[in-house]
């Protein structure tokens, strides 16, 4: 059968304008893990006037990044890709996007990273002894302002004086994410007006350091897009603004795996335990290289990233044929994604034997090792394809907290409302996640 006679994916479409948007940007984690646990590897929703297809597991992964199927420019509604402005490596594809990578990765590739690592530690560190000091605190605002306390520090020598001041960073990017998925409605006092307004500050903030850094290099993210060249190609002090703008989006939600794997260590004080003998196994200031080869600390990282409310989908792109999913035919012109935390956490969808549960162990089981098992940041290349280039940042950032973490007295955590909102990502603990430090 040729993939034109194919049947359409199962789903629904909603009702007539809006489609299901309604529902998707209420609750995305909600909305896209029920579709995929409904109709397994694609469903058929619809946003607005779009038909979207979505697609979930490993097998859908290699049609979704394969370029001959999907391609991202146009895949984000216009008031979206409006936010993170034209050009931006999410929204382009080919040769476009394999030079705008390539400059993005000089941020981003191993000499970055050890060249941010010690002001990560230092951050980290210091923020944590204030935790420890204070005994008990609402670990899930901590770790936002931690997240941006380091990104702004990495990406851009940003050293907001105060807490205030990162919460106010934290409260536009909060507003980015709602807008992304709400209605392209910019009324005045709605997440996309605030958003449109707080992109305008942080890009001319950004293009201001963009411009410095041409003279005044001091090893920064900016810095390295600034003195970048491919293929005589130079970016431009705007691009970079955009670029560390999304940089910052993409990394803010950092603070979800903090607050998970926290939780993780909370209730399991066996788990707990072995990392523990790990971390203090390390040397007191551990390389990259000693972090990365920290086993099952590792390991523990990889699944807080697998099961963690932080991603629910990659980047919409669009259908450039028809082609076929699971018996299913998806339309050339539909909007397409794949479900990235409903492709590592639902039965018999995910490649992992109880993917549901919380285990670390998985993967010296050798579990998550073929391709498309494991890719809470997106399938693919970072180099070459459409997969987050800050996996290996996240990483290391994930490791160096966590050996921090767990070098500290032991955490624990009182009682509260351990469940998630899920109308924001990262989804938000209603009880703000205190913790205990005894």
């Amino acid at each position: 059968m040729s993939v034109e006679q194919l049947p359409l994916p199962e789903g629904s479409s909603g009702w007539p304008l809006v489609g299901e948007a309604l529902a998707f940007g209420a609750n995305p984690f909600g909305f896209i893990g029920d579709r995929v646990a409904r109709h397994g590897a694609v469903t058929r929703s619809r946003l607005l006037d779009k038909d979207l297809a979505i697609l979930a597991g490993p097998d859908a992964a290699a049609a979704f990044i394969d370029e001959a199927n999907v391609m991202r420019a146009g895949g984000l509604p216009p008031h979206a890709a409006a936010l993170f402005g034209a050009g931006v490596v999410n929204q382009i594809d080919a040769e476009a996007h394999r030079r705008r990578k390539l400059h993005l990765m000089r941020a981003l590739d191993a000499h970055a990273l050890t060249h941010y690592l010690p002001e990560i530690r230092s951050r980290i560190r210091a923020r944590l002894a204030r935790w420890v000091a204070a005994r008990e605190i609402g670990l899930q605002d901590e770790c936002i302002r931690l997240t941006l306390e380091l990104t702004l520090a990495n990406f851009a020598s940003i050293a907001p004086d105060s807490d205030a001041e990162l919460d106010r960073w934290a409260r536009g990017y909060q507003d980015f994410g709602k807008a992304l998925f709400g209605l392209p409605l910019p009324l005045p006092g709605t997440p996309l007006a605030r958003a449109r307004a707080f992109t305008q500050d942080a890009l001319a903030t950004f293009g201001r350091i963009a411009d410095a850094r041409r003279t005044t290099p001091n090893g920064d993210a900016a810095s390295r897009l600034a003195a970048s060249e491919v293929d005589g190609e130079r970016l431009t002090s705007a691009d970079i603004a955009r670029e560390l703008q999304h940089l910052q989006f993409a990394a803010a939600g950092m603070w979800g795996w903090f607050g998970h794997g926290a939780k993780a260590l909370a209730d399991d004080a066996a788990l707990a335990g072995r990392l523990r003998a790990v971390a203090a196994a390390l040397p007191d200031d551990p390389s990259p290289r000693d972090l990365l080869q920290a086993g099952e600390l590792v390991d523990f990282v990889r699944e807080v990233k697998r099961l963690a409310l932080v991603i629910p989908m990659t980047a919409v792109g669009i259908a450039k044929r028809d082609f076929a999913v699971a018996g299913r035919r998806v339309p050339q012109g539909w909007l397409v994604l794949w479900a990235t935390l409903a492709s590592h956490g639902t039965p018999g969808i995910a490649p992992y034997t109880a993917p549901e549960r919380f285990d670390p162990g998985r993967y010296a089981r050798g579990e998550g090792a073929a391709a498309h098992h494991f890719a809470p940041q997106g399938p693919g290349e970072a180099l070459t394809g459409h997969r987050c280039g800050g996996v290996e940042y996240s990483t290391l950032v994930l490791l160096q907290f966590f050996t921090e973490l767990l070098r500290a007295p032991v955490l624990s955590l009182p009682a509260q409302d351990l469940t998630q909102d899920m109308s924001g990502i990262p989804a938000r603990w209603r009880g703000g996640l205190r913790v205990r430090f005894d």
